[in-house]
Order: C-alpha cells, then structure tokens, then sequence
C-alpha cells in the first residue's frame, strides 16, 4: 500500500525527532570521549569540542597503568559478576518458591516482602547490623546484604506465574522434586527474565559507590565508582599531583577524568548486545502479565 502524503510527513516528523533525540543522548558521551583524547593546547582553546584535531592517549596511559584505578577496575568486576550470580540465584530461588501454591503461610511471606519496599529501619539501624556482621571494611559488604531486591523478586516470579503448569505437573508424575523441577525446567525457560534482571543488577553492583562509601573505609578496598566519584565530585587534587606534570597539571587531570569515566561505562556498554534480545521480551512478560 502507497502511504499517503500526510502519512510519509508523519513519518519523516518521527525520523528527524528520534535523530534529535540520539543526538541530545550521544553528545555528551561523545564529549566525554572526545576531552580525554585532547592534548592540552587543543583543549585550552575550547570548551566545546565536535571532533579532536589531535590525538593523545596520555590519560588512557595513566588509567591503565595506575595501580590505584587497576586495582578498582578489578574491584568492581569482581563485585558485579559475584554479585550478580549471587542475587540471581537467590532472586530466582525466592521467586520459584512463591509461585508453589501449597507453599505454607505463602501469601503472609509476599505480604512481608513486598512490606519492606515501602518501609525500611533506616541508616542508623542498618549501619549497626552491617558492623555486627563484622563486613565493615570487608568487600562482602557489597554482595552479601544485597541479597534480593522486592521489584526483581515481584517482576521474576510473575513471569515464572506465566509458565505453563502442566510442565511441572509432568515432571512431578515422573518423580522430580522442586529442586530438580527448579534446576532442569524453570530455569532454562525463564532465560529472558533472568537476563533482564541480571542486566539490572549488574549496572547496580557496577554503580554501587554508596555501599562502599558508608562501609569501606580503607581506600585499597573501593571499587571504581567510587574512585570515580572522588575524582569528579571531590575534585580529589591528589590525582593530578601524581601525574608527575606540572604545567598542564589541571588540563591533565581534566582527560584523566574523562578517560576514567569512559573506561567505567564500556564494561555494561560491552555486555547489553549480547543480552538485548532477551531485554524488551523479559520485561514485557515480567511486568505486564500477572
């Protein structure tokens, strides 16, 4: 069928305002990208900067080769991926659990779980009980209390809710018990959600500075996002002292920061492709259905 003329306006009107909008999200990225690569003569000349005219990779230099940043680089990648097995797997468990019918006190269990997503005991309280534990200074801090999330347990077990029963009821019949049913059934076909919320968690763990903020008080223990935020929100002047550069100190510092902040976004920039296309199924079936 020919579109008619106000249609193909229409859609054209749709192009240029999503290229608008990629180019109001891309710029930014881009700007970052772009002020890390610059020398100082090319950055002092201006604040606004749509392609570099030269190309240093000092600050990248310095990123890779600084023990301090390397060492929050693996940090945090240890936290993310045992993180997130870790709150997969309880998340998963928990979720499979709620959706068994005869589960004793079932529906008194989800009331007092979804209860905390509305009241909480608070920092005070909270501080105490992570010191109890003795996690203070500890990097299980970052995973251990961080066990389930209430959104991702309610988004994950209305998915599960969707399966078909009578898969499970033919595997009881053949003498599988809900662990078994759990391991060979389930959660092979809740691959989608799982991605979905796995993809959740990760940029959460990965993004954590606050935890480690209140609770890790040695420096060789932080993870990179809070390097990160003590370079660009404390203006930490210690960084750019270590450079070893004195006249271009400030400019320098400038590109490392930059340089610090791509290198934070490329691991989750890196992982959503291969993921993407359990993403938009994940969480229309997890959030719409029920």
């Amino acid at each position: 069928m020919r579109k008619s003329a106000g249609e193909t306006l229409f859609d054209w009107a749709n192009y240029l305002f999503l290229s608008a909008v990629a180019l109001a999200m891309l710029y930014p990225f881009w700007h970052v990208l772009v002020r890390s690569v610059l020398p100082y003569e090319e950055a002092i000349r201006s604040a606004i900067h749509v392609f570099p005219t030269k190309v240093t990779f000092d600050a990248y230099k310095y990123v890779f080769t600084n023990g301090g940043l390397m060492r929050g680089v693996w940090i945090s990648l240890f936290v993310t991926f045992a993180g997130t097995a870790y709150q997969l797997l309880i998340t998963a468990m928990t979720s499979y659990a709620l959706t068994i019918k005869a589960l004793p006190g079932r529906n008194l269990i989800i009331s007092m779980i979804v209860f905390t997503m509305f009241f909480g005991g608070g920092l005070i309280p909270y501080y105490l009980l992570i010191r109890s534990l003795h996690l203070v200074d500890n990097l299980l801090v970052m995973i251990v209390p961080a066990a389930i999330s209430t959104f991702n347990m309610i988004v994950m077990k209305t998915f599960m809710d969707t399966l078909p029963k009578e898969l499970e009821e033919s595997a009881m019949m053949d003498g599988a018990g809900y662990f078994k049913i759990f391991v060979r059934l389930i959660m092979p076909l809740s691959v989608p959600v799982m991605a979905t919320i796995g993809l959740f968690i990760a940029v959460g763990q990965w993004n954590n500075w606050m935890t480690a903020m209140l609770f890790l008080n040695k420096r060789e223990l932080w993870p990179l996002a809070l390097i990160l935020r003590d370079i660009l929100i404390d203006n930490n002047t210690e960084l750019t002292r270590q450079t070893g550069y004195t006249s271009d100190s400030y400019l320098l510092g400038e590109s490392i920061k930059m340089a610090v902040v791509i290198v934070s976004v490329i691991p989750i920039v890196a992982v959503y492709p291969f993921i993407q296309k359990y993403f938009v199924k994940g969480v229309m079936i997890g959030s719409l259905k029920g």
